[in-house]
């Protein structure tokens, strides 16, 4: 075991002292440009529901949340003159977007729209029904669709990825095709004079991996208006060890609480490492899996950020020292620790503790002894009789003691073993590649009705996987369970408004429901052969009438498959009516001759 314990502390070392210094990219837009450039894209004033670099589940906010008062349908404006070079929608994530290129080298992005303005959605319309897709995802022609400032251009909404009504707006530099913090251009009319708020300070043990360690809490008060700690000297049981601070901005205009934009760490007033949250991609956004302390935030839901760089990290916000921002206490003496948090308008929250190496409180941590040791940085394999898992050179943002585990096929709709891939309190950055091997060879009559199902307390995905004889192989982007799962079992889809036979009028919806045991992968709608423009959301399927149905009596087919490849389809007798033309009168016989009924009212009646 000593020796085990040995081996890792070695190579968990080996790896830190290749750590080299990254450096924060100047992203902060030129003051004539961020004074005046762009509005607020919204006519109301503006009040923030999240953030540029709030923390998320898997990635961070990449703009900000404008709250529209709990209401959809109120106007959207371009922010600044340009033209829409972009549109996208998508069941979830940003639903229904706009693109605005501007010609000072900006493109600003409106997100979770309801519609867009008449021209444009006319446009996007015929595409649609052009590529027979409801889904959208196109650049448009630059002279097609010019906007000037404050002219309004969608009604805002709650489609795509939403949780209430709001409008998710960004800012992009075209240059480098990064997102930029859009707080940093005052001229948007965010006010803030509100420091951040730091509830919790701790440290690593860094003689080990973050995923080894458990945060050790060091209590704080508040003095003088900064933040001190509750003992006199903070005492600890390593020479090298990390910070990580649980922190929450907010506004002057409202009373959420938003990600923090900037901290930094000093010992004994030397800067050992910074981050300032100016910009960065849609490609380096789940870095936020090693900026905060992972196990915890999916274990307890707690948000601690970390204050130095994993040695996987690659987000290119941080100024640190060579060994990542960990800070080296190469003696027993006190030292003084200061910390620094603001956010985008400037306000500062401060911390100050003194801090000491204790031999006396060194801890010996032991580990599996199956574990595969693998490296950030580094590609690695693990594999055992009936699985294979390969990881890249940049999965991992720590050391991993990997450990594979081995559940035998409990049967029927089963194929392979289920294979535990370490725990899901690990996050991955890039996918990795899991092979399975079918449990029996006559399970290989159904390879075309395998899936491959990955799930966890806190991700589930399944995917088609591809075959090489008695093996099977996907890739997944989180750990946890994966398993061959046989699927001949056909999706489901259920009207919620019309049945055979139904009559609709010129400005009905029709509404569907589908859903699979596994995954639903595809739903097309015809009238008499004609694809039908259905709107979805998640499980919800939704058309508005249009001149693609034409009025009479049609027939419309729902034709749903799933991840599996199996088919249903159903079929509906439906009558489309115009509403607005009255029904002629059907007169009897003896009505129209002119002769009188039998109660003889006609003449008596008008006198």
């Amino acid at each position: 075991m000593k020796q085990l314990l040995k081996q890792y502390l070695f190579f968990s070392g080996c790896v830190l002292g290749l750590l080299t210094v990254v450096t924060a990219q100047a992203q902060v837009p030129p003051p004539a440009i961020a004074n005046s450039y762009f509005r607020d894209p919204l006519g109301i004033p503006i009040s923030l529901a999240a953030n540029f670099g709030e923390i998320r589940k898997g990635h961070y906010h990449m703009g900000l949340d404008i709250r529209t008062q709990q209401k959809e349908n109120l106007p959207v404006y371009a922010a600044a003159a340009g033209y829409i070079s972009r549109i996208s929608i998508e069941k979830g994530g940003f639903g229904k977007a706009i693109y605005i290129t501007h010609p000072a080298g900006y493109t600003t992005v409106y997100v979770h729209l309801n519609k867009f303005y008449d021209s444009l959605d006319r446009y996007v319309q015929a595409k649609q029904y052009t590529d027979k897709s409801w889904e959208q995802d196109c650049d448009i022609p630059a002279g097609l669709f010019p906007v000037a400032k404050g002219q309004f251009i969608a009604w805002s909404g709650n489609t795509g990825a939403s949780q209430g009504p709001h409008l998710h707006f960004e800012i992009r530099d075209n240059k480098t095709g990064n997102n930029l913090n859009p707080l940093l251009f005052p001229s948007l009319g965010v006010e803030d004079a509100t420091p951040p708020a730091i509830y919790g300070l701790y440290w690593y043990n860094r003689n080990y991996s973050t995923y080894q360690t458990e945060p050790k809490r060091i209590l704080l008060k508040r003095q003088g208006g900064d933040y001190v700690s509750t003992q006199q000297v903070v005492k600890v049981g390593s020479q090298r060890i990390s910070l990580g601070i649980r922190a929450e901005d907010k506004t002057s205009s409202s009373s959420f609480m938003f990600g923090i934009y900037q901290a930094s760490v000093l010992l004994d007033d030397s800067l050992q490492s910074s981050f300032a949250l100016n910009g960065f991609s849609y490609n380096d956004t789940r870095y936020i899996n090693a900026c905060v302390d992972y196990t915890t935030w999916v274990t307890k839901g707690t948000p601690i950020q970390h204050l130095s760089r994993l040695p996987g990290n690659e987000l290119p916000v941080f100024t640190t020292n060579e060994e990542g921002g960990m800070l080296q206490l190469k003696d027993s003496l006190p030292h003084q620790v200061n910390i620094e948090v603001k956010d985008a308008a400037g306000n500062t929250s401060r911390v100050h503790f003194t801090v000491q190496y204790d031999p006396a409180l060194q801890e010996n941590l032991f580990f599996t002894m199956n574990g595969i040791p693998l490296q950030p940085n580094t590609a690695g394999n693990v594999t055992s009789e009936n699985v294979k898992v390969h990881f890249g050179e940049f999965c991992l943002y720590d050391a991993v003691n990997f450990v594979l585990a081995e559940t035998p096929n409990k049967g029927w709709p089963y194929a392979s073993v289920q294979a535990q891939l370490h725990n899901y309190k690990v996050p991955v950055h890039e996918p990795y590649t899991v092979s399975l091997k079918l449990s029996r060879p006559e399970l290989a009559q159904y390879a075309d009705k395998i899936v491959m199902v990955q799930q966890s307390p806190v991700a589930r995905a399944a995917i088609k996987p591809i075959r090489e004889g008695d093996w099977f192989t996907g890739s997944f982007k989180s750990l946890g369970s994966v398993q061959l799962v046989i699927d001949n079992e056909p999706p489901s889809a259920q009207p919620t408004n019309f049945a055979n036979g139904t009559h609709v009028g010129l400005n009905s919806t029709l509404h569907l429901r589908c859903g699979d045991n596994i995954d639903v992968k595809k739903v097309a709608v015809t009238v008499d052969g004609n694809w039908l423009l259905f709107t979805h959301s998640y499980g919800d399927y939704v058309y508005a009438m249009d001149d693609h149905f034409p009025l009479g009596e049609h027939t419309v087919r729902v034709t749903v498959t799933d991840l599996a490849g199996n088919v249903t389809v159903k079929e509906y007798t439906l009558t489309k009516e115009d509403r607005n033309i009255a029904a002629p009168v059907k007169r009897s016989k003896k009505h129209s001759s002119g002769k009188k009924k039998s109660n003889g009212s006609s003449s008596k009646r008008r006198k």
